[in-house]
């Protein structure tokens, strides 16, 4: 079997795209459609994901909403690598256990002390050049720090034997170029394997701004409901009319009191294509179930949640306020929490 003559490493940060305008969902289509891999090595998931569609649920947003789908349509296989923690609870637990070690603990909280200025930077509006130039060198150093500290073990959660056996998956893909989205998290250890093992290497680019990723960081904005003049925000998204839009118009409308109005712009969603990006059929209909419950629509809006459940799959959250909605009518109080 080859291995890959080419191997394009790409981080990904679960929710944090939600806040990164120039690193956003749009964004990371727009690296992988200009990257023209012949397969995706997902470093979050593991080998066999697709057959449980749970695994949409993944806190790496962009697998579910951008990368599979992508691939799917591009034909391009993808392969999941990721090597689960044999304990997961263990670097919690080291933590109280060396609280009798001072000795110990004062080099623990050394290099946990650089986590201060990489929550700073994470907090910032990052592009995918300040990502690697920036935050990956930080990473690095806090990897070093634990490494010379305590070796590969639970106060890495045995980083680098699990990356070790990331990287030999990354490296059986017959393709000749491979693009391996990688969570930040775990992003140094893996490059570090794939190089010792003589990987031939190279970063994502990014690629220009486009209108696109404009549209993008609107919805992004109106789905954290934060910073912006609300009725400026629906506005903007009434003018894109499609379903996404009109689901978060809908959810502004909600937040602000108007849930008649809010109603309706999910009951024009209704007559769209909304079976796309992945999480909107089951958000949609448990939203719409729980605004016709607020207008005293009790059988319309059971028929939603159950809708809902009849989905192959919906996102955790909207299979809860289903079945909730289910049980007994969704209130005021409730609405505006």
């Amino acid at each position: 079997m080859a291995s890959p003559r080419r191997i394009t490493l790409v981080p990904i940060a679960a929710g944090l795209h939600l806040r990164w305008p120039r690193y956003n969902a749009a964004v990371l289509t727009e690296v992988l459609r200009r990257g023209a891999p012949q397969a995706l090595a997902l470093e979050p998931l593991t080998p066999g994901f697709e057959r449980d569609p749970s695994w949409r649920d993944h806190d790496e947003i962009l697998l579910p909403w951008v990368a599979v789908p992508w691939a799917r349509r591009a034909g391009v296989p993808v392969y999941g690598v990721h090597e689960p923690s044999p304990h997961p609870n263990a670097p919690s637990e080291l933590e109280r256990y060396l609280a009798g070690y001072p000795a110990a603990r004062a080099a623990l909280d050394e290099a946990r002390a650089q986590e201060e200025p990489l929550a700073d930077l994470l907090a910032a509006a990052l592009t995918l050049p300040r990502l690697l130039e920036e935050v990956v060198p930080l990473l690095a150093s806090l990897r070093s720090s634990l490494l010379a500290g305590f070796g590969d073990g639970p106060a890495t959660d045995w980083s680098e034997e699990r990356a070790a056996e990331a990287a030999r998956r990354v490296l059986e893909i017959d393709a000749e170029h491979v693009m391996a989205l990688v969570s930040l998290d775990r992003f140094v250890s893996l490059r570090e394997a794939l190089s010792a093992a003589g990987a031939p290497l190279a970063l994502a680019a990014e690629p220009p701004p486009d209108d696109a990723a404009r549209e993008r960081a609107l919805l992004d904005l109106a789905w954290r409901g934060e910073g912006a003049e609300a009725g400026a925000l629906v506005a903007e998204l009434r003018r894109l009319g499609h379903a996404e839009a009109r689901y978060h118009a809908a959810g502004l409308l909600l937040a602000n009191a108007h849930p008649v109005e809010a109603l309706e712009e999910l009951e024009q969603a209704l007559r769209l294509e909304f079976a796309e990006p992945w999480y909107l059929p089951g958000s949609l209909l448990s939203r719409l179930g729980q605004l016709r419950d607020l207008l005293g629509r009790r059988t319309e809006a059971l028929r939603a949640y159950r809708g809902v459940l009849a989905l192959e799959w919906a996102p955790r959250a909207a299979l809860e306020a289903a079945r909730e909605g289910i049980e007994r009518p969704f209130g005021a109080d409730e609405a505006s929490a």
